[in-house]
């Protein structure tokens, strides 16, 4: 079948429910125009800087949508096929996701720009927040480990992809250096950007364009770059040159983690603020092509990702022994549909740039359905992907071929194309590594009540210190293992954030149905897929010490997910017990 009535369908379906469905959300939420926002009041030019709408959406934007709306529809669709992928993201994005960030953000606003822990401590109990803010730590971790293990994949390996030019089957091959140098002058731009903005009068629409075009420039010649450095000067740049297993992936894991620890405790507007502006660029700019590919091509989808009963309910996916539709699928694709660790951003850094409750509407449904659109598109570049044309059958690959033939048929190079689409893989993950660790920088310092700078310093060093060590100690490609376990951290977090949301709308005398359905079906899911995982892990553990193989992870794996299970039981039953005496008070105003 062909792609573009799918994909025009599935993007129909969000432009109505953003201008129907996200009106009454805003009004159950009782979104105010005219209450002045923490940004506002509190503005110090650091942590609170209130910022125009459309800035503020591309920071948020950029840090939910990073790879997770890739990796997840992509693995899900090769494992269940694209039917049931397509309806949980097109569904969980409107009725769970939009719903979730657009309550976690409000609440934030309603409590001085605070984090969701915030709004946990001030309507349940010490405890409940106390183990909120202990889950949201771990699950941050959790996210530093899948996205920064994914980047160093892409940088230390060499992709091959088979293509047809001109009616003549060849074969691409691009160097990981390539989208190092891509990356690093995506980030040297940001950071001028930010300079430019803050010490001049240049206003950022110009700022923006001048660096997407010298973007374009630095990936366009990335590779030639990439090849003469390393040939030229091996002992400084060999690195660059990946055509051969040198070991990177680790030494790349390391240089991503200390890049968290810079670029989180950097002012935001020097780096976090630009970086949302160019980064959005790249998303924005994947939406358009693919769906601009999808009217001049005319794909149609793969027939192996057609429709198969077989495997509907059963699927293949690293990490599970057997992977079943429930829960797999919902916790596979995590972003794109619902996203715990968007909670966090829109309570951790957006809600201090928001200048009028009126943004809430576009900032965070808005991005929810823009992610959802990533996803289709990310679940769109396996439908038209024939077998066998990436050699490396990665997500960061296969999103990059998939968008790469979008591009092509609008008659742009399609190297440069592929290229296009690893960097903006790779970006959408640095906006998301330190946005996470500046997040857990800030839950950390909340839970031990250590404010300042050094205390600041001190808690990114430790929050960083579990994803240092596991990553320097575990195999290359980690993450693929990780990305269940990450997922099912990562919905579950939603559903303890709807569930604390619930608790503040019922308090304030609000509806609270709309909150609570959705709390439910992720408590549901996530809840029965850790079951799962544990019994699985607690297999595997026993099979590498009968191997005497190391067990180490498996012990850390088991231990996290007792640990989880054990902080979402806690919360779930303070939010009945505060829910049942609401019945009776009188609502109070937040």
């Amino acid at each position: 079948m062909s792609l573009f009535p799918l994909i025009a369908g599935c993007g129909l379906v969000l432009v109505v429910a953003y201008v129907a469905y996200g009106r009454l959300v805003m009004r159950w939420l009782g979104v105010d125009q005219t209450r002045r926002t923490p940004a506002v009041e509190l503005n110090d030019g650091n942590d609170f800087c209130p910022a125009p709408m459309g800035m503020v959406l591309g920071g948020h934007f950029t840090a939910i949508a990073a790879a997770g709306p890739i990796v997840g529809p992509i693995l899900a669709g090769l494992a269940f096929g694209w039917v049931p992928a397509m309806l949980w993201i097109i569904l969980g994005a409107i009725f769970v996701g939009a719903v979730h960030d657009s309550g976690a953000l409000m609440a934030s606003i309603r409590h001085k720009a605070g984090s969701i822990t915030q709004v946990v401590k001030t309507h349940m109990s010490r405890t409940a927040y106390l183990v909120f803010l202990l889950f949201i730590w771990l699950s941050l971790i959790y996210v530093i480990i899948a996205f920064a293990d994914l980047t160093a994949s892409s940088f230390a390996k060499l992709s091959s992809f088979n293509v047809t030019i001109a009616g003549q089957p060849q074969t691409i091959t691009l160097s990981g250096g390539a989208v190092v140098i891509g990356a690093f002058a995506y980030l040297a731009l940001s950071l001028a950007l930010g300079l430019l903005l803050k010490y001049t009068k240049l206003h950022w629409a110009v700022g923006l364009v001048v660096s997407v075009v010298l973007l374009g420039v630095v990936i366009w010649l990335s590779p030639m770059m990439a090849g003469s450095l390393a040939s030229g000067w091996p002992g400084v740049f060999g690195f660059l040159d990946t055509t051969n297993d040198k070991g990177l992936n680790r030494h790349w894991d390391l240089v991503l983690i200390g890049y968290c620890f810079i670029a989180s405790i950097v002012p935001m507007w020097l780096l976090l603020q630009p970086r949302g502006l160019i980064g959005a660029t790249f998303l924005y700019a994947t939406l358009l092509f693919g769906m601009a590919g999808c009217v001049v091509g005319f794909f149609t989808g793969d027939p192996l990702l057609k429709v198969n009963l077989d495997r509907m309910f059963t699927g293949e996916l690293a990490g599970t022994s057997t992977a079943l539709l429930f829960p797999f699928l919902f916790i596979t694709i995590a972003c794109g549909a619902c996203s715990g660790f968007h909670s966090v951003v829109a309570s951790g850094t957006t809600s201090k740039q928001i200048r009028s409750e009126r943004d809430v509407k576009p900032v965070a449904f808005g991005a929810m359905l823009l992610e959802a659109m990533v996803a289709i598109f990310a679940l769109s570049c396996v439908m038209v992907l024939a077998t066998g044309s990436v050699k490396t059958p990665s997500p960061d690959a296969i999103f990059a071929q998939g968008i790469g033939q979008f591009m092509n048929t609008l008659g742009i190079d399609l190297r440069f194309a592929i290229l296009f689409g690893l960097l903006a893989f790779s970006s959408f993950i640095f906006d998301t590594l330190d946005v996470c660790t500046r997040l857990g920088r800030y839950v950390l310092q909340e839970l031990l009540g250590i404010p300042g700078i050094a205390a600041g310093t001190l808690a990114t060093l430790l929050t960083l210190a579990y994803p240092a060590y596991y990553l320097w100690a575990s195999e290359p490609g980690a993450w693929r293992t990780f990305w269940i376990v990450f997922g099912t951290s990562n919905q579950l977090l939603a559903a303890l954030t709807l569930v604390g949301v619930a608790v503040w709308l019922g308090r304030t005398g609000r509806p609270t149905w709309f909150v609570i359905a959705p709390a439910a079906l992720m408590l549901m899911t996530t809840t029965t897929a850790l079951v799962l995982n544990l019994r699985g892990f607690l297999a595997k553990y026993s099979e590498l010490v009968q191997a005497q193989q190391n067990a180490w992870p498996m012990v850390s794996n088991i231990v996290i997910a007792v640990v989880l299970l054990a902080l979402a039981a806690v919360v779930v039953v303070d939010a009945l017990r505060v829910g049942w005496g609401i019945k009776n008070a009188r609502p109070i105003r937040a």
